[in-house]
């Protein structure tokens, strides 16, 4: 156990210097410099190979956090979410978080730490997202009352939710709005950047429809019961809705992009997913 902390509190450094490089780069350059990335990645490597030697069971943990950020990563980096820098300190820090020592984490490295750096970034923003909203009220207005595309991307939304809300049932996460919410949103975004090269085919719809329904059968029959049916199709109805607001909100702010600094929020993401931080957000959502 000695060791295991010894390597811990190496990889915690590491973090630590990467995170005041990187943070201070990107508050005042607007930029994260790949040296920095790569400095870190080198010193990652050597405590990798040192806490090999003496604790192989840990680097396990190391790798599968690393690898499912790297998917995080470039996913976000696809949708253009994230710049490159961005994501690459994500697998980085991923890479170098040691795991929890007593374990009691339901969720690995790089899901806590994607939490917590979202978790931060929404606290840090909302008052500054609130106020751009209000000061651009009639272009919000106009963009979410042009229908056509826009509640074509509402319908995709609601039959891809009715086939996927059956396993929020399974998950225990339906009774979750925030949860919910952010899944109903991430299929409205990819939806709406998809709508044009989509096709309406009503076989498909049909299917969808039908494949919802046998889901809802097998997971949770009671869902199809009154009034737990009326009740699924409004919540799918109204997140969609409140996602289409988002994504329209959002898109008018495009200048977000560059105006957030993602390096303090992964920084100060990393920092948290040390703490009851986020087991305490999850408390109080799910109240």
């Amino acid at each position: 156990m000695l060791f295991a902390s010894q390597s811990s509190q190496i990889f915690l450094c590491i973090i630590l210097m990467i995170g005041i490089l990187t943070t201070s780069t990107d508050l005042w350059q607007k930029k994260i410099y790949n040296i920095h990335l790569i400095l870190g990645a080198g010193l990652g490597l050597i405590a990798v190979w040192y806490t090999l030697l003496i604790s192989p069971k840990i680097i396990i943990s190391h790798l599968a956090d690393g690898g499912l950020a790297f998917f995080i990563g470039w996913l976000l980096y696809h949708f253009k979410l994230w710049r490159g820098g961005d994501a690459k300190l994500f697998v980085l820090y991923a890479f170098l978080m040691p795991p929890l020592e007593h374990g009691t984490s339901l969720f690995s490295g790089a899901i806590r730490l994607f939490a917590c750096s979202f978790i931060a970034g929404m606290i840090i923003l909302i008052p500054l997202f609130i106020k751009d909203i209000a000061s651009n009220y009639n272009t919000v207005i106009n963009k979410l009352l042009s229908p056509k595309k826009l509640f074509t991307a509402i319908e995709i939304t609601i039959l891809f939710s009715w086939i996927i809300f059956p396993d929020y049932y399974l998950a225990r996460i339906i009774h979750i709005p925030s949860i919910s919410l952010v899944i109903t949103y991430l299929i409205f975004y990819i939806a709406r950047r998809f709508l044009k090269k989509i096709e309406v085919n009503y076989i498909i719809i049909g299917s969808g429809i039908t494949f919802g329904f046998l889901m809802r059968l097998w997971l949770s029959p009671h869902s199809l019961s009154w009034p737990a049916l009326p009740y699924s199709i409004f919540k799918i109805g109204l997140f969609s809705a409140l996602s289409a607001c988002i994504y329209a909100a959002l898109d008018l702010l495009k200048e977000y992009h560059d105006r957030i600094p993602f390096a303090p929020l992964l920084f100060t993401g990393c920092v948290l997913s040390y703490t009851p931080f986020l087991t305490w957000i999850m408390h109080l959502v799910s109240r």
